[in-house]
Formats: C-alpha cells, sequence, structure tokens
C-alpha cells in the first residue's frame, strides 16, 4: 500500500479532558475595567497581565504580546501612547482588545476596528465590559455544542442611564468579530486536544 493509500488515524480525544476544557471556557471570567489595577503600570507589568488574561486562546509557540508588538501598536494608533512610559486601565483593556482579535484579522483590520470604536464617541469603559461579556457567552455557546446566534441577544444594547450607545453599523461588526475569535478559539483549543493535550 503506497503512502497516498494510507488511512490516517484520527487521534482519541480523551472524553475528561474535552469536558475540562469545555467547562474551563464556560467558567471562564475575563477581567473588567473596574478590576484592572488602579496604579499605572510599566511595560513589563502590562505584558504580564495580558498575558495572563488572554492565556485560554493561546497556542504553543505563539506569544500574546511582546514590547515590540506594543510599540509597534502605538506607532500604528491602534493603541493609545503610553504616559511617562506608564500604561493605564484604558491602554490595558486597548491593548487586550487588539491582542484578542489579531488571533482573527490582520493588524490592519483591527487597527480600521479600533478606529471605528475610537470615532464612535462610545463609553470606551462600558463597551470594554460588553465585549467581554459577549465573548464568555460566545466561547460557552461554542464549547456546549449551541448555535452561536443566541449569544449575541441583547449584546451592547444600553449604556448607563439606558441610553443606546452603538450604532447599528458598529455593533454588528463587534458582534461578528466576537463571535469569529469564539469560533477559532473553540477550533484551536480543540484540536489542541487532539495533539495530545499540549496546552502550555
Amino acid at each position: 500500500m503506497g503512502e497516498k493509500d494510507k488511512i490516517m488515524a484520527v487521534p482519541h480525544v480523551d472524553a475528561a479532558a474535552r469536558r475540562a476544557l469545555a467547562e474551563r471556557m464556560r467558567s471562564l471570567h475575563i477581567t473588567r475595567i473596574a478590576e484592572m489595577p488602579r496604579i499605572e503600570l510599566y511595560l513589563d507589568q502590562v505584558l504580564t497581565l495580558v498575558t495572563q488574561e488572554l492565556e485560554f486562546m493561546q497556542v504553543p509557540g505563539d506569544a500574546a504580546v511582546t514590547g515590540s508588538m506594543v510599540n509597534n501598536y502605538v506607532k500604528q494608533g491602534v493603541i493609545p501612547a503610553p504616559r511617562k512610559k506608564r500604561y493605564t486601565r484604558r491602554h490595558l483593556a486597548s491593548l487586550l482588545f487588539v491582542c484578542a482579535f489579531k488571533r482573527v484579522f490582520s493588524i490592519a483590520q483591527v487597527r480600521q476596528l479600533m478606529e471605528r470604536i475610537y470615532a464612535s464617541g462610545a463609553d470606551l469603559a462600558w463597551l470594554y465590559d460588553a465585549t467581554c461579556d459577549l465573548l464568555e457567552r460566545s466561547l460557552a455557546t461554542c464549547f456546549s455544542g449551541e448555535t452561536l446566534a443566541a449569544s449575541v441577544e441583547g449584546a451592547f444594547g444600553l449604556g448607563e442611564g439606558g441610553e443606546k450607545t452603538l450604532d447599528p453599523e458598529l455593533k454588528r461588526l463587534i458582534e461578528a468579530s466576537v463571535t469569529s475569535l469564539a469560533t477559532r478559539v473553540f477550533v484551536e483549543q480543540t484540536l489542541l486536544l487532539a495533539d495530545g493535550g499540549e496546552r502550555r
């Protein structure tokens, strides 16, 4: 039998490992703005926090963020420039947003999305928290085997005081971005289990 005729063996994924991964994703909590450090941080502290926060979506060999990445994002206007080499909650939230979405989109596309967000006039703290909530729900839905459509219901509906804070097109862009990210995380992390659980 030639090489082309061999049947590839499908890796066996331990059911307990699959359940543990699904439970981990269903119980995931992404740090909200109010939970972030109140003090301004240096770059090495920011890198540590972002890496820890996005550990759930990492794959071996890929760094969540490096100092040179942050410097490039600042130069390109993707995230705000630090003040006296110190980073605030807004910097941290922006960087988490960028590092998460670059799993799915090019940095140029992420920059376009960030430009739309900055230009929208939306409350950025509220928008970040609402995006985290939607990502958590979308991941829980993916890993539960349900359809993603239900996870976006009610996302970005009302801001403080009950006013609508996102225009419909930006809302759809962010919802689609989040569900795309959740789908990618589901595929990558499930395939890692099939590769013998080579997790960090």
